[in-house]
């Protein structure tokens, strides 16, 4: 495939991809799906966290929330629970197991940056990132208008 060198789109897009098929090797490695990190990295975060704010912070529908809670509950990740305040409204905790593997997650994360990173300098680390800000912005940001996958 011929590729012209000054396609910005098209490179963004091959390194995109690039980086989903080493991030889908690891997380397939820990027994995860591509957005269920997002996921268990957020409630570890916001350990308790309610759905609908979970669903907020991860800028996708309660919906996606819930079906992605649900999986990771059957795979012994994550536990919902009803609210002590609002028993409509279910809060959602990391079990052991999933507290161990979202410590694996930072170090997945940590391996794929040091590949992505491999060869560059500081100043070039914080250039490139400056200007896919910028592209970033020409879009009118990363998700606006636009559901995350989880």
């Amino acid at each position: 495939m011929l590729r012209d060198k000054r396609d910005l789109i098209g490179q963004l897009t091959l390194t995109s991809r690039a980086v989903r098929v080493e991030s889908g090797r690891e997380l397939a490695a820990l027994g995860l799906h591509a957005g269920q990190d997002t996921v268990l990295s957020a409630i570890c975060e916001s350990e308790g966290i309610s759905l609908k704010d979970l669903a907020v912070k991860l800028g996708v529908r309660p919906p996606t929330v819930t079906k992605t809670i649900a999986r990771l509950g059957a795979q012994g990740f994550v536990e919902k629970r009803a609210s002590p305040d609002n028993t409509r409204q279910s809060l959602a905790y990391l079990t052991v197991e999933g507290r161990m593997v979202a410590r694996e997650l930072k170090a997945v994360r940590k391996k794929i940056r040091k590949i992505g990173q491999d060869g560059l300098s500081k100043d070039e680390q914080k250039l490139l990132v400056k200007l896919l800000r910028k592209v970033e912005g020409n879009f009118g940001g990363a998700t606006k208008g636009e559901e995350n996958t989880a």
